[in-house]
């Protein structure tokens, strides 16, 4: 009886580390500084998600240089959930910002539009960059490997969904995004992703951004009192016009002292595959995505290195955006719509009345060997991310599931 007693508890024991570990995997009852949080594992990597806005909030590796160090921007002030600013809107600067910077963590989702709502549409209370990154999302599968995960956005009259997957032995994900317009009526949007990468990954002299960009242009009116680049000035990037002459090299960041700016670069139409990557190259980590160009033709460079003084601010924040979409400047829907073209590139995107779209596109890490400068390409193949690095000879294989 006791040997009986002893096999069952040991069964019972078994059973209830298998489902521990299966919980954790999945992200129930997970959070990330202080925020509720389903998280992903693998062997070779982590991935956090926030219920609270939908955003992508962390991705780790486990092991190889760069390991555990995330490449996203932590805000320095309190994150709290969706609907928590209203205790406080003057924290967080009051609308329409409060209720994203409230929340924000990450790689958040612009969606319908990319920017700054109209004073109408801010009465009413739409944030900026939309209600998605600003509403609660709710897990509809689960999995060690994949989550599914959607929401409805009630001023829009939009459904939006993820589903984000893994696979053993890789450091990528794939995730298929898909809106839904509700309306009978078809609608110009903006659809956007908005990666931010902040210290400790993001280090003057250290880290370097790459993508296949060509026609650019500096934001063209008041981004900010502390632009240091050329306003409406066109470039080739990354080479940048500054404001008080000569230029400047936008793959490195932070670089010089405090400055605001924002610049727009369509990618090279002859490319199938739009990307972006940042690496560190001092410890040794590379982060990046790869989406089809045809549907996100755009990135959007957001630069902000402690100059933003107020409430939630105050000095305090490093952040580059890397802001990949359908538009290239993070104005209203009127003014995307308004200017139509840019670099004969459209400036919005359309949805059929009752119509569904969905783009599929792949987020990874990778360590990188000593020398590695950048990255010259990013290609898909089948089920394969293939990263080709800059300064060293050597291509990265990462396996996806779409």
């Amino acid at each position: 009886m006791v040997f009986a007693a002893q096999r069952g508890f040991r069964t019972v024991a078994i059973v209830a580390g298998v489902l521990l570990f299966t919980a954790v995997a999945i992200g129930q009852g997970t959070s990330y500084h202080g925020r509720r949080a389903w998280t992903l594992r693998n062997n070779r990597m982590a991935v956090v998600i926030t219920p609270g806005g939908g955003h992508i909030a962390s991705m780790t590796l486990n092991s190889g240089r760069g390991a555990g160090l995330n490449p996203f921007w932590l805000p320095p002030w309190q994150s709290v959930e969706p609907g928590a600013w209203q205790r406080d809107p003057a924290a967080y600067g009051g609308k329409p910002a409060a209720q994203l910077l409230s929340s924000i963590l990450g790689h958040n989702i612009c969606v319908d539009f990319f920017g700054a709502p109209s004073a109408p549409e801010t009465a009413a209370g739409m944030p900026v960059h939309g209600e998605a990154p600003c509403v609660n999302w709710r897990a509809t599968s689960r999995s060690r490997s994949h989550l599914a995960y959607s929401t409805h956005l009630p001023m829009a009259r939009m459904n939006v969904s993820r589903t984000i997957r893994m696979r053993p032995g890789s450091s990528a994900i794939w995730i298929n995004e898909s809106i839904e317009n509700l309306d009978g009526i078809d609608r110009p949007i903006g659809w956007q992703q908005h990666p931010s990468f902040g210290p400790p990954f993001l280090e003057a002299g250290a880290t370097f951004f790459d993508m296949p960009g060509k026609d650019s242009r500096v934001y063209p009116r008041e981004f900010s009192k502390g632009e240091r680049l050329k306003r409406g000035a066109n470039f080739q990037w990354p080479d940048a016009p500054l404001k008080s002459g000569g230029d400047v090299d936008l793959r490195e960041y932070p670089k010089g002292g405090k400055n605001s700016d924002y610049t727009a670069t369509v990618l090279d139409p002859k490319e199938k595959w739009g990307w972006v990557t940042a690496v560190n190259v001092k410890r040794g980590l590379l982060a990046g995505y790869v989406w089809p160009r045809a549907d996100w033709p755009w990135v959007g460079n957001w630069e902000e290195n402690h100059f933003r003084s107020g409430k939630p601010w105050l000095g305090r924040a490093v952040v580059r955006g890397m802001e990949f979409g359908t538009t290239p400047y993070p104005d209203s829907r009127r003014d995307a719509i308004t200017l139509g073209s840019l670099f004969r590139t459209p400036t919005f995107r359309w949805i059929a009345a009752k119509g569904k779209q969905t783009i599929g596109y792949g987020a990874f890490l990778a360590s990188v060997p000593a020398g590695t400068t950048g990255v010259s390409d990013v290609e898909v193949e089948g089920n394969n991310i293939r990263v080709t690095l800059a300064g060293v000879s050597r291509t990265i294989t990462l396996a996806v599931t779409k």
